[in-house]
């Protein structure tokens, strides 16, 4: 038994704030200058330094100068979740850039080729994001700002959103509820068969492993809190088969949450490609709350046609095909492709709840 609990007790701690580091090389990221849809885009390679003092590495994808809608565009910062870095966001280039959405990706501290040797599952992930929003609103080429994260991003878009309104929207994928509980359940994956008080003791160990190697308390970080004072629009994405953090978890934050809030379904596990009708919905939550079309005058809605998108990793896919269309006037009659039909239809609560919020300014 010695072993055993030996053994889970490395795997809980090192499973939460020392994953595996994706590691990648830079031409990973793709092209720095590319074409979608006839119009030249770019990635921006830049290093921000957070409050520690650690080097994060950044890309910002935009078109090039010339071909600027505005001075000023919407952007969403992609965060991702643990072991992973920001090839993540990489297959979303082409699904925001043609609508003039921009896309601002980084590593967080520990993860990638950003420096730090831990992670924290949104603690101090909330500050690294913090420094990323103060540089995009320096630089006067970003208007409004939506997050999309997924996982430990999604938490720490959570942990932010309560202290910073002016966010647009969230879209908060596989986000845990609390760590404690978080970490209970992973002890009792990797070690089922011990005892409930060894278990007890070994959380102690876990806990206190992690606040001398990575300098935070579990038992203050959790989302939950956070959710009863957080108001900007969120979409909540949960995995039916996700076995690292249990559904569980993303629906009872989205049943706390105060703000405006809609609940996305989808079939497999924490780290499965998304269905062709949650990326398109996650599309249009992200046009609306944005607010595209009143920015960038003569924008309209252009709902994604994902259906027939591959997303192998470090490779920017080809242009995603647009449909132009109003998700409220539509007639599902007419729109043969199941998911996009899926997709637009859940994406009618949202488009009501934003002309009500529109109606009183």
């Amino acid at each position: 038994m010695e072993s055993q609990v030996t053994y889970g007790y490395n795997d809980a701690w090192k499973a939460i704030i020392r994953p595996q580091r994706d590691i990648y090389k830079e031409e990973d990221l793709g092209l720095k200058s590319f074409l979608l849809d006839s119009r030249e885009f770019k990635r921006t390679d830049l290093n921000i330094k957070n409050e520690r003092g650690l080097i994060l590495r950044c890309s910002f994808f935009e078109p090039v100068d010339s071909q600027r809608a505005a001075k000023e565009l919407p952007c969403v910062i992609y965060l991702h979740g643990n072991s992973s870095s920001r090839i993540e966001a990489i297959p979303y280039v082409s699904l925001l850039l043609p609508s003039d959405i921009t896309l601002f990706c980084f590593d967080f501290a520990g993860s990638g080729l950003s420096e730090g040797e831990y992670v924290s599952l949104g603690w101090w992930e909330r500050e690294d994001l913090k420094v990323v929003i103060e540089y995009l609103r320096g630089t006067g080429r970003v208007s409004s700002i939506a997050l999309w994260g997924r996982s430990m991003g999604a938490v720490t878009a959570l942990l932010h959103a309560d202290r910073d309104p002016s966010i647009a929207g969230l879209v908060l994928d596989s986000p845990f509820a609390s760590m404690n509980r978080l970490t209970e359940e992973l002890l009792n994956k990797y070690a089922s068969n011990v005892p409930g008080f060894v278990l007890s003791v070994l959380l102690w160990f876990v806990k206190k492993s992690i606040k001398s190697r990575a300098n935070f308390s579990m038992d203050d970080l959790v989302p939950i809190d956070h959710v009863g004072s957080a108001f900007i629009p969120a979409q909540f994405i949960v995995a039916n088969a996700d076995d690292f953090i249990c559904p569980s978890h993303g629906v009872l934050l989205y049943e706390q949450y105060a703000g405006d809030k809609h609940l996305v379904k989808v079939e497999g596990d924490h780290n499965s490609k998304r269905p062709n009708h949650a990326l398109s919905t996650i599309y249009i939550f992200l046009f609306n709350t944005l607010m595209v079309s009143t920015l960038l005058p003569g924008h309209k809605l252009q709902i994604p046609n994902v259906s027939k998108l591959a997303y192998p990793k470090h490779v920017i896919p080809p242009p995603v095909s647009m449909i132009v269309l109003d998700p409220k006037e539509a007639n599902l009659e007419e729109v043969e492709d199941e998911d996009l039909k899926k997709a637009i239809k859940d994406s009618l609560v949202t488009y009501e709840l934003e002309n009500e919020q529109s109606k009183f300014g």
